[in-house]
């Protein structure tokens, strides 16, 4: 990894839609609002995008952590900005604070990623081929059979 200056940022700006907002695979819709695992999700995404401009020929980079406080809501249709900012290099590990603001400026969430970065060989042998069939059946690992990706 080329170096990451401390304080580098990265933004990723969002308008909420309804499949980001709370709703669980068993329970259905729960709330209207944007969704807090969402917002990790996106504070992943914008983490991202600081690290693979920092990423040499053959490297990759995968998450380690993340973490989310989330301060308020925000609806469909809101404009929000994501905010990674280095706050450490440490070996192999990028972290960033992450914040999301709305359009008037106020703070939805904060929080931090880690990303580890692995040679795209070594990520590879650690977590094998597409998991994924074109059926969409599960497929076992080279080396794992009856294991599901």
């Amino acid at each position: 990894m080329n170096p990451v200056p401390v304080g580098a940022t990265a933004l990723l700006d969002v308008v909420v839609t309804p499949e980001m907002t709370v709703r669980f695979d068993e329970l259905g819709p729960v709330h209207p609002v944007y969704a807090t695992y969402t917002m990790a999700k996106h504070f992943e995404e914008a983490g991202r995008k600081l690290l693979l401009r920092h990423l040499e020929p053959g490297e990759a980079g995968i998450g380690r952590s993340v973490s989310v406080e989330h301060l308020g809501p925000s609806w469909v249709g809101d404009t929000l900005r994501v905010t990674a900012r280095c706050v450490e290099v440490r070996g192999n590990r990028l972290t960033c604070a992450c914040t999301a603001v709305d359009a008037d400026g106020r703070e939805l969430g904060r929080g931090t990623t880690v990303q580890a970065v692995l040679s795209e060989q070594d990520l590879e042998a650690r977590i094998g081929a597409p998991a994924r069939d074109r059926t969409g059946a599960h497929r076992t690992r080279p080396g794992r059979a009856g294991s599901r990706a």
